[in-house]
């Protein structure tokens, strides 16, 4: 993900937005013959007081965009069957892929400003739903000031782990005598690292980072975290075909890596973050049972081409079958030519999510795709009359 500031504020909201999605796209693909929706899931019905957009499901018209006044009509929020419980503002949110939390404790990345008051993670005590409010900043290690999408948390051992954003630092945070307050357990220099995204091994005992090198290559720093008060660098593996991944997760016993490789339709792989687009499956068994000379090999990939720079990869389980969930950044118009060839070529315009079938590891395959109607190809061509999007950086 491109860095930039998010919104202000941790938002704690009633809504199960990954269920009421499921329910439409996925349980019909309880069978291996048999898939999911192919297309953009119903329009939820929502609440009368709602403040909702006025242009397609999931779209927010230029329009809404446009400066009045001084002000924009989007700037207020919308929401559909959300209702706000309590917040934390702080001095604003910075680039993190999906909360991090422990117990009653949740972690929160801020800019790396110098101006910051609070500078480092926020740890925030969200006991009282109500209001939220913070502990503790984590500013005692570079990878604490300065992480970026790698702040994930090891449930089973109650581990926080950070990977600082282009930089070489690698920090573990027990979280287990307080949530409030975590320890810092180790803190490491990684040769030659890198870090933008990463994650655990589910048995919290190895860190895996994931860089963001551009081009042909790039490495995959590991972590042993064994023992977390003694934290030890493994090895950099550097690829040299398909596996680099954005970001990552890995089965039960650790030894299969769910990687999801960036990429860009139609983009030339020296220009390209790391080539085709998709999943890759990589055993990662050397590693998990730290065997000597270990090596990562390929068990499959399946790649798309209306998308593009794949992130998560979340694994579950639903009758009997194992799936993935996909994330991408971008649709088709972050390929060549952009939005007008996505269009013409019937891709989506922006990135949405897959349902994987993953049951068999060496033939995954989408069974269902998790749209909304912005996401339709058959909407596609409603945007090009549509003023550019851009990102935005929110100061006070």
């Amino acid at each position: 993900m491109n860095t930039r500031q998010l919104g202000r504020g941790f938002t704690i909201s009633t809504v199960a937005l990954l269920g009421l999605l499921l329910s439409n796209a996925l349980f019909s693909a309880e069978r291996a013959d048999r898939v999911g929706s192919m297309g953009p899931v119903p329009k939820a019905e929502c609440g009368p007081n709602d403040s909702t957009e006025s242009g397609l499901q999931g779209q927010t018209t230029s329009g809404e965009r446009a400066v009045v006044n001084g002000h924009t009509d989007s700037e207020l929020g919308y929401n559909c069957n959300l209702e706000l419980v309590g917040q934390f503002r702080g001095e604003g949110a910075f680039s993190q892929n999906g909360p991090a939390y422990f117990d009653h404790c949740a972690y929160m990345s801020t800019e790396n400003n110098p101006s910051q008051q609070h500078p480092g993670v926020v740890v925030i005590d969200v006991s009282d739903p109500t209001n939220p409010r913070p502990t503790a900043y984590l500013n005692d290690t570079a990878a604490g000031l300065n992480p970026h999408e790698n702040i994930k948390v090891n449930q089973a051992r109650g581990l926080l782990g950070l990977a600082q954003s282009n930089g070489p630092n690698f920090a573990v945070y027990d979280l287990n005598a307080d949530c409030e307050h975590p320890k810092l357990a180790s803190s490491i220099t990684v040769p030659n690292s890198s870090g933008h995204m990463g994650g655990w091994a589910e048995d919290g005992k190895t860190y895996y980072i994931g860089q963001s090198f551009r081009g042909v290559g790039g490495i995959m720093p590991i972590i042993d975290v064994s023992d977390p008060y003694n934290a030890k660098w493994l090895l950099n593996w550097t690829f040299t075909g398909d596996g680099r991944p954005h970001d990552l997760s890995t089965n039960e016993d650790g030894t299969r890596m769910y990687s999801g490789q960036p990429g860009n339709f139609g983009v030339a792989p020296t220009n390209s973050s790391f080539g085709p687009d998709g999943l890759v499956i990589l055993d990662v068994s050397d590693i998990q049972f730290r065997r000597p000379n270990p090596q990562i090999r390929i068990v499959s990939r399946l790649f798309w081409n209306d998308q593009g720079q794949a992130e998560q990869m979340l694994p579950f389980f639903s009758r009997g079958r194992s799936y993935l969930i996909s994330t991408d950044e971008s649709g088709g118009q972050a390929g060549v030519g952009g939005l007008a060839a996505a269009c013409a070529r019937g891709a989506s315009p922006y990135g949405y999510s897959n349902i994987i079938d993953i049951t068999d590891e060496t033939n995954p395959r989408i069974v269902s795709k998790i749209m909304l109607e912005v996401h339709d190809p058959k909407n596609c061509s409603k945007f090009l009359t549509e003023l550019p999007e851009v990102n935005v950086v929110i100061h006070d």
